[in-house]
């Protein structure tokens, strides 16, 4: 509603007097609202407008006030309370009663207004309200409306119609106003139908058949709301539409049939604002029944109803009415089913899936249309998904299994799926051809619903896709390639191998090689046997390296066989997604082989180790599932019990695969280590505490080795030493050890922070505390010796390397969490350390500091004690001081005594960062002084120092209360107003930022006060932008604009944030917008406002942001541009073309006299404008930059232009010379040598073509003739060429040697 009314407020000088009005009504709304005192809601604006509408009911002078009173209600009324719609429900709707009843009828904006209140005033209403008659008035007043010839009112009465009926009030299932919709519908549907049937005219049956669609559209749109017991009547009439041979009449019945027919809840259902927040009862199973009762005989008679296959309106509509109620039928069956009242379904009710298919199915023949085609794919793939059941599958499986070895009897009865299966057959006959992919969608559809059952339903299917597959006239061997996968992910790998095998490792000449296959089961293998891999696939695989190794000669079959050993390998992954056969196949043979290829075969590695991941996270998820035993295994063929007892077995060779993890972990480059974390840390959250602790004990016995042995230097691209390497294991395993372990790892890594000749084993130290501190066992260790921590923090601070910095003041952190409140010495013993860190290079390192200094505050502002006693080089008599925020503050202020810039520095910008977070908390003539002791800081003459202060001044004017910031307003203006003149280090656009925001807040006369003569024009130019920026979006807004909200006041940094790119990924915290952002929307240019020429840049600024990457094309007068020239790309430009053209010089003409006749009077006199216009007069200085301008284009683009290159190197213009030459076809040029004008043709060939001898040349002979009175021809021949090129040679002709030969001549000597 805010939203709305301020876009309103903007209309006020709006050229639409519809609009003018809309905004003065609001206005004075508002105006008499607080004339009142009243607090501005809903609810007042809705008192104050029903009571104006009152006034202006029954006046019908004031239809656009009327108008304007009723747009804004619209707006208000889904907001208003429902209690306050119920309250004023009888003066409400009588005033509405009275508008409807006027005559002339209300205008169509104001009917849609008046729609929509009532609407919502309806909804609101509870079930005793509708017993009124005067409610169910409203609704056939509604119903009226919907019917009304003009089409923007009826579609919303429609909408509103909709929004009632289909939201019921409070615990009712229909609602109470439906019965008067379907009382009224019928009767119309019968009396416009029997109008049709009797009409005298075309006229009358034209009116008849609108009558009758506008009520097919409301029933339409009603039919989830349609009650059951109405369900036949209405039927009756839509069966009955179809035989009055009027197309649209029976594609709308169609429609409605499948509103009537979709499930009544729907994800497309309409909000509406004032339903009740409470659930309405769901459906007996009485009324289930029925339905489905209902829901039978309407299908059986629209299979009645089948249209010509060959119509491509009615034929689609009528599939859609057929999966609509079908798949409706198969829900509400499965509904009763699961509530255990399957006995109680008719027989006449299960869904006919063989006769549908028969019926159906046929549409795909390659004479009909393409929409019938989509229609009834669509139609079939849904049939098959909700209506072939779990028993159907089941049923045709024993069938399968019980006939196997039997001859088939053709006599017997087919069930559902060998029907299904054998009409998809069939679809792969030459009839159908132009639906084949179709046909397979549909396939595809039916492996999936069948899942494992495809094998061996299903299995018959291979054999004909393989044979299409190596079908050369089908191209669409990506469709094939789908279907195949999804019938390896069904069929399983065993099954579909024995039919398509692969025949890689011994071909022969009759079978076919289907080395493709392996990309499609990588992708497909899921939920199958891993006995298959372990003892085929494994095997294949070891063929297959046994002729690599024959293939030593012969490198290309060797990298083939070593290409195809991969590939097989890589199935890995899948058999091991969930294997049902693990108990069995994963014995410890194949655990061994496993291992030995993890050692031998790096290039395996990735694979493997996601294959035996995989086998632990599936297994963990089913045992994690919430799904029965008998739904898993239908879908996964495991249990859950099943899938714990992999688990266990995954649990016994954990320990021994950890081992062949960490030497393998050693082995590899850190990065390429991070599959290897995967898999390491999935078998140690498996195995048993006993294996860990042994583990475990073995890394720190290593890393204690590797630690007390001397190694030399590592080299850039080497392996880590063992030391690295045994640290990283740690730091993984630390989350899965005991107290004790954990303690032994604490006591060996502690000893590490001083250890500053190895900085990486410094961080690794750091970081491996950070993990204890992560997890509940590690942290009370680390509280256990949380004092030599702090103390072994303190004494390494000078041995801390950069390496480290963030791992060691994440610890600090993790410390700073555990402190009690009498151990908060460690704060200011640290805090120098962590003021410092603000000013790193590294980004999140700062980000680290920051978060820490706001930690520690925190943990100040919570209470304790501070024993100066302990905190080190602290000079004076020990006191105990109490931790408070402004404690905390004094400390970090300390640090502006620093003795280099770089602490100062530091310190400012904690404090900034310190303020903005806790500036609540402190005292008012705390921030004052602070603010004041910044003043200092802005005049120094360090820049990093000021640089610091100008942020903190920022933030200061951000953050902070108007009133605090505007009694040091003087001292913040004239402290920062002396860099405005500085340009490095973007000093001069920081203070213009801050002066910017200052004006926002305490308006332009208030700050410049303060600014001092000399630079006030600084200020001039903000103010003049301002105001720009203002008109500016004004005048582009138009009346719609949402966006007409004033620049004046604080803005919200919220919203918007204009910092640079790399700082918006610091997770957009409030203090980085505050100190990055809010900065000038704005142009940079800090020159004064001359008028045009300001505009026209802001304008081409703009223009750029909306062009975008958008290519102009450059072209010359009238003449089409040849995209086939060669040349063409150097008339493509990245700016529009008028921006560069050059600026023309004014016509020195104009300043000359004229004399009646037309003609120039130049006079004598030597004063310059002597009876002129002064605005005619030519800048000289304007001349000249337009003259360099023109110079610099004309070296861009001139035939002899040239620009340089890398190193200064000269590159001439040589796409210029073949595009500018002749770029003007209409210009007649002269040859040298009198021979005529010549004109371009055409841009194909732009340079000009110099034909010789032009006025001799003979009309009808091939060469020259002599003229009388002129001289020979060949007088004027020159002895070089006038085209260059080996190929281009001067003819004395103009012929080409094609033209010579054709006549005869020869082109060239022998």
């Amino acid at each position: 509603m805010d939203e709305h009314f301020a876009k309103i407020r903007t209309q006020l000088s709006s050229k639409l007097a519809n609009q003018q009005m809309h905004a003065t009504t609001l206005l004075a709304v508002e105006e008499t609202l607080k004339e009142q005192g009243a607090e501005i809601t809903p609810t007042a604006y809705f008192a104050t407008l029903m009571s104006l509408l009152d006034q202006q009911k029954d006046d019908p002078e004031v239809e656009e006030m009327r108008a304007a009173i009723l747009n804004l209600l619209a707006i208000v009324f889904p907001n208003v309370p429902v209690s306050v719609l119920r309250s004023q429900y009888t003066a409400t709707l009588s005033v509405f009663t009275t508008i409807l009843a006027l005559q002339p009828a209300p205008t169509a904006p104001s009917m849609r207004s008046l729609v929509t209140c009532l609407e919502h005033l309806l909804i609101a209403q509870d079930s005793a309200t509708w017993n009124h008659t005067t409610t169910l008035k409203a609704l056939q007043t509604l119903l009226i409306l919907s019917l009304d010839s003009r089409p923007k009112p009826r579609k919303r009465a429609q909408e509103a119609v909709r929004n009632i009926v289909t939201h019921p009030p409070l615990m009712m299932i229909v609602h109470p106003g439906m019965k008067v919709v379907v009382q009224t519908t019928l009767q119309i549907l019968k009396e416009s139908g029997n109008g049709v049937v009797g009409a005298a005219g075309s006229k009358d049956k034209e009116n008849a058949t609108q009558m009758i669609l506008h009520t097919l559209q409301l029933v339409k749109m009603v039919g989830k709301a349609w009650p059951v017991e109405q369900f036949l009547p209405l039927c009756d009439i839509l069966l009955h539409l179809p035989k009055l041979n009027n197309p649209y009449l029976t594609s709308s019945a169609f429609q409605v049939f499948e509103s009537l027919l979709s499930p009544k809840e729907s994800a497309d259902a309409p909000k509406v604002v004032h339903q009740e927040e409470t659930q309405t009862p769901a459906e007996t199973l009485d009324e289930i029944v029925s339905r489905l009762a209902k829901v039978t005989q309407v299908m059986s008679a629209v299979l009645e109803l089948k249209p010509n296959a060959n119509d491509a309106t009615l034929m689609p509509l009528w599939l859609d009415v057929v999966r609509a109620g079908f798949v409706e039928s198969a829900r509400l069956q499965d509904i009763l089913k699961t509530a255990g009242q399957g006995a109680d379904i008719p027989q006449e009710a299960i869904v006919p899936i063989i006769q549908l298919f028969k019926v159906i199915f046929p549409n795909l023949d390659s004479s009909n249309p393409v929409s019938v085609h989509n229609s009834t794919v669509d139609c079939l793939k849904q049939l098959i998904t909700h209506c072939i059941t779990d028993e159907m599958i089941d049923l045709a499986v024993q069938e399968l299994r019980r006939n196997r070895g039997q001859q088939p009897d053709s006599k017997k009865k087919r069930n559902v799926i060998e029907t299904v299966s054998a009409t998809i057959k069939g679809g792969f006959d030459i009839r159908y051809q132009s639906s084949w992919l179709g046909v397979l969608e549909i396939l595809k559809t039916l492996f999936e619903r069948l899942n494992h059952a495809a094998n061996p339903l299903l299995v018959s299917f291979l054999p004909i896709i393989d044979e299409l597959r190596f079908t050369p006239a089908f191209t669409q061997k990506a469709h094939l390639d789908v279907v195949l996968s999804t019938a390896i992910s069904t069929v399983g790998p065993r099954t579909f191998l024995d039919t398509l095998p692969l025949n890689i490792d011994n071909p022969e000449e009759r079978k076919r090689g289907r080395a493709w296959l392996l990309p499609l089961l990588k992708s497909s293998i899921t939920n199958t046997e891993f006995e298959y891999f372990a003892t085929t696939l494994i095997p294949l695989a070891d063929r297959l390296n046994q002729k690599a190794q024959e293939c030593r000669e012969n490198g290309m079959m060797k990298k083939v066989y070593e290409t195809l050993i991969g590939q097989v390998w890589s199935l890995v992954s899948g058999f091991c997604d969930l294997p049902v056969d693990m108990e069995l196949a994963f014995t410890k043979q194949v655990a061994e082989r496993f291992s030995n290829v993890l050692y031998s075969v790096p290039d395996l590695r990735p694979v493997l180790c996601q294959a035996l991941t995989s086998l632990v996270t599936r297994n963990q998820a089913i045992v994690a599932s919430t799904e029965s035993d008998e739904v898993l295994e239908r879908e996964f063929l495991i249990t859950k019990e099943e899938a714990a007892r992999n688990i266990e077995i995954l649990q016994q060779y954990s320990r021994p695969y950890l081992m062949v993890f960490f030497n393998i972990f050693q082995a590899t480059l850190p990065q390429f280590r991070g599959y290897l974390l995967e898999v390491m840390r999935m078998y140690l959250s498996i195995s048993t505490p006993k294996d860990l602790q042994e583990t475990f004990s073995a890394v720190l016995v290593q890393l204690n080795t590797a630690l007390t042995t001397v190694q030399s230097p590592v080299q850039q691209g080497d392996a880590p030493p063992a030391s690295h390497n045994l640290m990283d294991l740690a730091d993984i395993m630390v989350p899965y050890v005991d107290g004790q372990s954990m303690a032994n790892l604490y006591s060996i890594v502690v000893s590490l922070f001083a250890n500053d000749a190895d900085a990486a084993l410094q961080k690794k130290a750091y970081k491996i505390v950070n993990s204890m501190a992560e997890t509940e066992t590690g942290r009370v260790v680390l509280k256990a010796n949380l004092e030599e921590l702090m103390r072994n923090i303190l004494d390494t601070t000078a041995a801390a390397t950069a390496t480290a910095k963030r791992a060691r003041l994440s610890l600090i952190g993790q410390v700073i969490s555990l402190l009690e409140p009498a151990d908060l010495y460690f704060v200011p013993s640290i805090l120098s350390e962590v003021v410092v860190a603000t000013k790193e290079v590294n980004e999140k390192t700062r980000d680290v500091a920051y978060a820490l200094l706001v930690a520690m505050g925190h943990k100040m502002k919570a209470g304790g004690v501070i024993s100066t006693e302990r905190v080190g080089d602290m000079e004076g008599e020990a006191v105990e001081t109490p931790a408070t925020i402004s404690e905390y503050f004094t400390m970090v202020t300390a640090g502006l005594a620093g003795t280099t810039p770089h602490m100062v520095s530091a310190a400012i910008t904690s404090l900034s960062r310190l303020l903005f977070e806790f500036h609540k908390d402190l005292e008012p003539s705390m921030v004052s002084e602070m603010i004041g002791t910044m003043h200092l800081f802005v005049n120094s003459s360090n820049r990093e120092i000021v640089k610091s202060a100008l942020g903190f001044i920022k933030v200061t004017t951000v953050s902070l209360d108007a009133d605090v910031v505007r009694g040091h307003l003087q001292e913040i203006v004239s402290g920062m107003i002396r860099w405005s003149h500085e340009h490095k280090g973007h000093f001069k656009v920081k203070v213009r930022h801050i002066l910017e925001r200052l004006v926002r807040r305490f308006g332009y006369d208030d700050v410049v006060a303060f600014v001092p003569e000399a630079d006030k024009k600084l200020l001039i130019n903000i103010k003049k932008r301002r105001e720009r920026a203002k008109r500016n979006k004004k005048n582009g807004s138009s009346g719609m604009d949402m966006d007409g909200d004033d620049d004046e006041g604080e803005e919200d940094t919220s919203k918007k944030s204009n910092k640079p790119l790399y700082m918006q990924t610091n997770f957009g915290s409030a203090y980085e917008d505050a100190l990055y952002g809010s900065e000038s929307d704005l142009s940079d240019d800090d020159e004064d406002d001359e008028g045009a020429s300001e505009g026209k840049a802001a304008q081409k600024k703009s223009n750029k942001k909306k062009q975008g990457a958008d290519a102009w094309i450059k072209e010359d007068g009238d003449t089409p541009l040849d995209f086939l020239d060669r040349t063409v790309v150097s008339r493509v430009t990245a700016s529009h073309p008028s921006t560069q053209t050059p600026r023309k010089l004014k016509d020195l003409s104009s300043a000359f006299k004229t004399s009646s006749d037309g003609k120039l009077v130049i006079d004598d006199s030597d004063d310059e404008n002597e009876g002129g216009n002064d605005e005619e007069e030519v800048d000289g200085e304007t001349m000249e930059l337009d003259q360099a301008e023109n110079n610099y284009l004309e070296s861009l683009k001139s035939v002899d232009g040239f620009t340089r290159g890398q190193g200064g190197r000269i590159k001439f213009n040589k796409t210029n010379k073949r595009g500018v030459l002749g770029k003007d076809d209409d210009t007649e040029m002269e040859q040298a040598g009198g021979a005529g004008p010549i004109r371009s043709k055409g841009l194909k060939d732009q340079r000009p073509v110099k034909l010789m001898g032009q006025d001799f040349k003979a009309k009808k002979a091939g060469g020259d003739v002599k003229k009388k009175g002129r001289v020979d021809p060949y007088a004027y021949v020159p002895l070089t060429s006038l085209r260059k090129g080996a190929k281009e040679g001067l003819s004395l002709t103009n012929k080409s040697k094609s033209e010579k030969r054709k006549s005869g001549k020869p082109g060239r000597r022998s």
